[in-house]
């Protein structure tokens, strides 16, 4: 009868295991589907975007399905309700620090003066190309990036030196103490939030900043 028994919660056992994984299996499935429906629906525009992924620990730059750029993410931490994968519009990013500003040329105004300059010898680099060099090295690693539903995302760079590693444990744990207060805070406003907490190689993070622009659609790939 014992013998019987155990084999009964064995066998039952064995079921639950199976069921979890099965379950956990077609999950997985559901969610790389969404994502190639997602990223095909951008992949037909000719059009830069971002793919977040969260559970692959990297972001990668894509146009036309192709992968221009893979960042591997240090460190990630998650808070709040689980993302949709769905394009996304990023509506506002705003630096930690000073927000750099983009030089913009007058193409008209360029021409007119070349008309009436002496152009510059062979060997001088152009001006665009000065600029283009400059903006990268120039651009913020801590920032944030606010994404359509109320998610928003924390990039900091990867620590170096040891005071980066005191100041990344102190954002670190502003960042979590913080977030029971905003997410009470945005439910009286009867808004969603969801907040991540992403660390890049900071050569990353000044690419990542560079290369979105407001109101592009991008993916947050959380599974």
């Amino acid at each position: 009868m014992k013998t019987l028994i155990r084999f009964l919660i064995s066998l039952f056992l064995a079921v639950a295991v199976c069921s979890t994984a099965t379950a956990r299996d077609a999950s997985a499935l559901t969610g790389e589907a969404r994502l190639l429906e997602s990223e095909l629906s951008l992949a037909k525009k000719p059009i830069i975007y971002f793919i977040f992924d969260l559970g692959g620990k990297e972001v990668l730059l894509k146009s036309r399905g192709v992968t221009l750029r893979e960042m591997k993410i240090e460190d990630m931490r998650f808070w709040g309700r689980p993302v949709e994968v769905v394009p996304r519009p990023m509506v506002k990013k705003s630096a930690l620090f000073k927000e750099p500003k983009r030089i913009s040329i007058d193409p008209n105004k360029n021409k007119e003066e070349e008309t009436t300059e002496t152009p510059p010898p062979a060997n001088t680099p152009s001006t665009a190309f000065d600029i283009e060099a400059l903006e990268l090295k120039d651009m913020p690693a801590n920032y944030y990036l606010q994404f359509s539903e109320g998610i928003f995302i924390t990039v900091r760079p990867k620590a170096t030196t040891t005071g980066s590693k005191l100041y990344n444990i102190a954002s670190y744990a502003g960042w979590y103490i913080s977030r029971p207060l905003l997410t009470i805070w945005h439910s009286i406003k009867g808004r969603p939030f969801t907040s991540i907490y992403l660390v890049l190689n900071a050569e990353d993070a000044r690419s990542v900043y560079w290369s979105l622009v407001e109101n592009s659609e991008n993916i947050i790939h959380q599974q």
